[in-house]
């Protein structure tokens, strides 16, 4: 039950017998909040004066003294007040409650479907103000009137799915420049904003000129998400950094401008997915040029920085996100949260890309033609391995919940179905299969409600790039993207009426070779940045060479596991540079999940 309901409520709820009436003239009890307040007594819904006459001659005046509480909820605008009841009924009942809403008019719906925390900000903010714009300001932390607040904040809505509508439209009363109002007028379409920012390029002005010089970082947020597309730049008395929104910008300098507009440092998830995306676009801008650009070691240094202090975070909160009710917060939820759109009698395809991380993500969906729809990041299982993180995506599970098949990837499509059976789905609803990608005119057959299809290319192009490392690994990606597989797959799927998701189980780092540790047990050869011991003793024993740390969700008692992470960007081999998995670098942990089309 919401808490605002259950606070008007009070101790009547808690009760064990007698009879109290709840005026609720403004429609604060809606079906699932009745629901809710009948799983704790017994209720009788009137609605009118007969039918108030009615239920109370003909029940309540029945009643056994003793019996189970009783609540009589009437939801009429004729009853606004106690002296509106009959005289008797306001006399003979026990207590008589006048529901009310705690916002204005214009919010009541998005407290409705608010998540309790969004909705506890609702509240406070309430308390403070009487207007609904402040309310929602204070609440959203916008500044209305400064196109730079707005559209920051839009943006970050925009950038997480299942926004309500609900909260487009309290934005769209509220909203006063151009930009963010065609966002949330559009309940999140950026049709209106796609043209604004092709006007920008091409004119040197458009009606979000403002929020576009203002906010840097918000539109580079859409543009590396896939969402806003970049478009020919045509003026040249732009800022510096709108050349990361041009088409076939130079190398060396979009990773100058991207550098110079570098995300502020995060404190939550949410900001943590901005950045792995941001650097992202850094990595591929570097992996772009053949020959390494004189600023990459620049680049790197930052990212040094940065992974310290994501490291640390990571130790901290990891726990927290597991545990969070954000959408797609991390990979063991993705079936989960797919499942609310197969409920509702959505076909669902979940395409799993396995090792790619968000620098591969932004080069190959412009290369394979994708539409992003909505996008997003996750974090991933850690260690951040195939058998760990990929099959706690099929299985809808933490690691802890599959220890006799943690060390291999053979039982995750039993585990894919076993989730769906538990939806309530029989098997011929649902479909998996494992590909490597490679043969345009071999399309996975995709059947049922349900499908799955596990792509290897991209890990496989990581694993043999020990010559060039990213350099390589993108000419290898933009060659696969053009082949046409991944358009393909998606072309079918969409004919076939099915929504299509795509993630990974793990992103990847350019590792600097370090040397192996004696004893350690690596899960799958290709994890050179993670060694894997017995028991915590003989971890101790090779702690020098890494960073200890048991994360939440992996069994490491129970399964004998115990993690030891290579630091930095060091691995766990000898030769030449690799590009592999395993740790916990931002470039591991954060991965993409997007809703696409072709």
């Amino acid at each position: 039950m919401k808490s605002w309901i259950a606070s008007q409520l009070g101790e009547t709820l808690s009760r064990t017998s007698g009879i109290a009436v709840v005026l609720d003239p403004d429609g604060v009890l809606d079906e699932p909040a009745l629901t809710d307040v009948e799983a704790v007594c017994r209720v009788i819904r009137v609605h009118d004066w007969a039918s108030i006459r009615r239920a109370w001659d003909l029940d309540i005046r029945r009643r056994v003294p003793g019996e189970a509480l009783t609540l009589v909820c009437v939801s009429s605008a004729e009853f606004t007040t106690v002296t509106d009841l009959p005289w008797d009924i306001e006399q003979e009942a026990d207590k008589v409650i006048r529901l009310r809403w705690p916002v204005p008019t214009e919010i009541r719906a998005l407290l409705r479907v608010a998540d309790p925390a969004s909705a506890e900000n609702l509240l406070r903010d309430a308390d403070k103000h009487a207007d609904a714009a402040d309310i929602i300001a204070s609440a959203y932390g916008i500044v209305f009137g400064d196109p730079g607040s707005e559209i920051e904040g839009v943006v970050r809505h925009r950038l997480v799915p299942e926004t309500q509508d609900e909260l487009w439209d309290a934005l769209a009363g509220v909203l006063t420049t151009p930009a963010a109002r065609s966002i949330a007028f559009g309940r999140g379409d950026l049709a209106g904003l796609q043209q604004m920012w092709d006007d920008w390029l091409r004119k040197g002005q458009s009606d979000g000129s403002d929020a576009f010089v203002d906010a840097p970082g918000a539109i580079l947020g859409l543009l590396g998400a896939g969402l806003l597309k970049p478009a020919p730049l045509r003026v040249s008395s732009l800022p510096d950094w709108a050349q990361v929104g041009a088409l076939s910008p130079d190398p060396e300098q979009l990773i100058d401008e991207l550098l110079a507009v570098q995300p502020s440092l995060p404190s939550d998830l949410t900001g943590w997915i901005e950045t792995a995306s941001w650097w992202g676009q850094v990595r591929a801008s570097i992996a772009e040029s053949p020959i390494p650009p004189a600023n990459s070691e620049r680049a790197w240094r930052v990212w040094v920085d940065l992974d310290d202090r994501f490291r640390a975070w990571l130790r901290n909160d990891y726990g927290s996100c597991l545990l969070s009710a954000a959408p797609f917060a991390a990979l063991h939820q993705v079936a989960g949260r797919l499942a609310h759109r197969v409920l509702e009698g959505t076909k669902v395809l979940l395409i799993v890309v396995d090792g790619l991380g968000f620098a591969q993500w932004h080069p190959l969906r412009r290369a394979a033609g994708l539409t992003v729809h909505d996008a997003t990041g996750s974090l991933a299982m850690i260690p951040t391995l195939t058998s760990v993180s990929r099959q706690a995506i099929l299985a809808g599970k933490l690691p802890r919940e599959f220890v006799e098949h943690i060390g291999n990837t053979s039982a995750e499509e039993q585990q894919w179905k076993k989730f769906w059976r538990g939806q309530g789905f029989a098997d011929a609803d649902i479909s998996y299969v494992k590909t490597l990608g490679d043969d345009i005119g071999a399309i996975p057959e995709m059947h049922g409600q349900i499908a799955a299809v596990v792509i290897n290319a991209v890990d496989e192009i990581l694993h043999g790039a020990d010559v060039l490392g990213d350099r390589q690994i993108a000419v290898g990606i933009d060659l696969w993207a053009r082949a046409g597989f991944l358009k393909n797959l998606i072309d079918v799927a969409t004919r076939s009426d099915y929504e299509t998701w795509i993630t990974s189980d793990h992103g990847n780092l350019p590792t600097i070779a370090s040397g192996t540790p004696g004893e350690g047990q690596t899960v799958e050869q290709a994890g050179t940045r993670v060694r894997i011991y017995p028991n915590a003793t003989l971890r101790e024993q090779y702690a020098e060479h890494g960073e200890i740390w048991d994360p939440p969700g992996l069994p490491t008692e129970r399964a004998g596991y115990f993690p030891l992470f290579a630091p930095g960007r060091s691995g766990y081999h000898t030769g030449a540079s690799r590009v592999s998995h395993g740790g916990i670098s931002l470039d591991e942990v954060i991965v993409p999940v997007a809703r696409v089309s072709t």
